[in-house]
C-alpha cells in the first residue's frame, strides 16, 4: 500500500535552511528541496521503481512552507529498506550540491546575517 515520510528538513540536517518569513523563503526553500533530493539520491541510490519524491506545500500560521515527502510502497522491501536509509538524510552538503546552490544564487538569511557557499 502506498505510504509516505515526511523528511523533515530541507537541507542536509546540519546545514542553515530558509526561514519560513524571511524575504526570499520560497525561492530558497524550492532551490534547497531540488537540490537536497537530488543529493540523497548521489548518496543513497536512485529511489527504487515506483517510489518517488514529492515536494509539498504545508500551510501554517507564519506562512506556507515546503517540505520534502517520500512516497513508497509499505509492502515492498525495497522500498521499505531506501526509505529508511533515506530517513536518515545527510549531514552536510556535498560538493556537487554546493556548486549548484551557488549556480542557482541560494542564499539564506539567519539573524541577519547571510550565508552563501564557495566551492
Amino acid at each position: 500500500m502506498l505510504d509516505y515520510i515526511y523528511l523533515s528538513q530541507t537541507t542536509p540536517c546540519d546545514e542553515p535552511c530558509a526561514q519560513l518569513g524571511s524575504e526570499d523563503y520560497m525561492a530558497n526553500a524550492r532551490i534547497e528541496t531540488r537540490v537536497y533530493i537530488d543529493q540523497l539520491k548521489r548518496s543513497f541510490g536512485i529511489n527504487p521503481e515506483g517510489s518517488f519524491f514529492k515536494v509539498v506545500r504545508c500551510p501554517h500560521d507564519f506562512g506556507t512552507y515546503l517540505d520534502i515527502r517520500f512516497y513508497y510502497d509499505d509492502e515492498d522491501q525495497l522500498h521499505v529498506k531506501y526509505m529508511m536509509a533515506i530517513e536518515s538524510g545527510c549531514h552536510k552538503w556535498d560538493d556537487h550540491s554546493k556548486k549548484e546552490l551557488v549556480e542557482r544564487n541560494y542564499t539564506v538569511k539567519i539573524l541577519n546575517e547571510e550565508i552563501g557557499f564557495t566551492c
